[in-house]
């Protein structure tokens, strides 16, 4: 063993301590960071649930459907036009979208 390496064993030593403190005080930042939109992440999940849910559950969301359709059929008549104009538009506007990106 030479005289250089302890010296150099201490040198990573400090090194280490100096990346270990930084690494928590980086891991706070971001913690501090992440309460800001903890409450918009979280709606995210409970829609994600949600959505689960109902593919999961086709004959309770059709009944719900059928229900509102008996209880207010005029209003359901509009809503389910609103919705298929919403498709469409929706479908087209992603066919111009993957067009224009084929030309690019």
């Amino acid at each position: 063993m030479s005289a250089g390496e302890p010296g150099r064993a201490e040198q990573l030593a400090r090194r280490r301590e100096l990346l270990v403190l930084r690494s928590a005080r980086l891991r706070q930042q971001v913690r501090g960071q992440l309460r800001v939109v903890q409450p918009a992440l979280l709606w995210a999940d409970r829609l994600q649930d949600a959505w689960y849910w109902l593919r999961a559950n086709p004959l309770a969301v059709a009944a719900g459907v059928l229900a509102l359709a008996a209880w207010r059929p005029r209003r359901s008549l509009g809503l389910a036009l609103r919705f298929w104009s919403a498709w469409k538009l929706f479908q087209r506007a992603r066919s111009v979208g993957s067009a224009a990106s084929r030309l690019l």
